[in-house]
């Protein structure tokens, strides 16, 4: 049987991977993410030591 492999990038570190596991690294990563749901609720992200708190996006390529 023949995998498919997709690229999960760490950084700027290419890892290539089977493609249901980077897609399954998403799904995580989505469901962690919390800012669609203070959007939702309309509540902002706390400051930490006066700076905003932000995190990078993080893109896949499947």
């Amino acid at each position: 049987m023949s995998e498919s492999y997709g690229w999960l990038f760490v950084d700027f570190i290419p890892l290539l991977y089977e493609k249901r596991r980077v897609a399954r690294q998403l799904q995580v990563e989505t469901w962690l993410d919390l800012t669609q749901l203070l959007n939702e609720l309309k509540l902002e992200v706390a400051e930490i030591n006066g700076q905003q708190n932000t995190q990078a996006k993080v893109d896949y390529i499947v």
